[in-house]
């Protein structure tokens, strides 16, 4: 098995863990974080500026496990620095997922237990498609998009880069979420959104705007 490194601890972290020993494709080799001695039995082997040392040490695959609610800049800033230093980040699609040989999955994403992805579904770096998300036929997502927990995207939606739909939430057919935008959990979206919006209700109405 190759060997991979996670970028950064916590709660995602767990998943991505989870994710790959199930999926028996990698061996990981350790945790890159700033505290703690060990997440799951995987040890923290070290901090960022570590990571060059690792690399030319030989591993050169890793996952983010940071997720992408609080602060998505810092995913995309990580994963940069990442390929600056030359690192693969391959999919991880957890065994109980359903992805459709008919879709484009781009480096990075991490599609977690019960989603979906449907058919002619293009997708875009770095993406977190959470537990028992379902992407639908013919949707485009961009960069560094979360679609949450139990989340609907409907035909032939386009979600924009950094942007995320919230748990349980419905994103109409036919929809497009600009970049940057926030929709609230449980919000149900019948109108395109606007980039840098946060927009939740049901139908969902733009209430503010995101500066990230």
């Amino acid at each position: 098995m190759e060997k991979i490194i996670i970028v950064g601890g916590g709660g995602h972290c767990k998943v991505i863990i989870d994710i790959i020993r199930l999926g028996k494709e990698y061996e990981i080799w350790g945790i890159i974080d700033n505290i703690g001695n060990q997440i799951m039995g995987v040890p923290v082997i070290g901090k960022d500026e570590d990571l060059k040392r690792i690399f030319l040490s030989g591993v050169t695959n890793a996952a983010i496990g940071i997720g992408g609610l609080n602060n998505p800049s810092l995913r995309w800033r990580i994963y940069k620095e990442l390929k600056c230093i030359g690192f693969k980040l391959p999919v991880l699609i957890h065994p109980k997922a359903c992805v459709s040989d008919y879709s484009k999955i781009s480096e990075g994403t991490c599609i977690m237990a019960g989603a979906k992805i449907n058919p002619a579904v293009q997708m875009g770096k770095i993406n977190i498609i959470n537990t028992g998300a379902i992407v639908e036929h013919d949707c485009c997502i961009g960069d560094n998009a979360h679609i949450s927990p139990g989340a609907v995207v409907c035909g032939g939606c386009t979600i924009g880069g950094n942007a995320q739909v919230g748990a349980n939430s419905v994103v109409i057919q036919g929809i497009s979420i600009k970049e940057n935008s926030i929709i609230g959990a449980g919000s149900v979206v019948t109108r395109d959104i606007e980039e840098n919006s946060i927009a939740y209700g049901n139908p969902a109405k733009v209430t503010r705007k995101n500066f990230i």
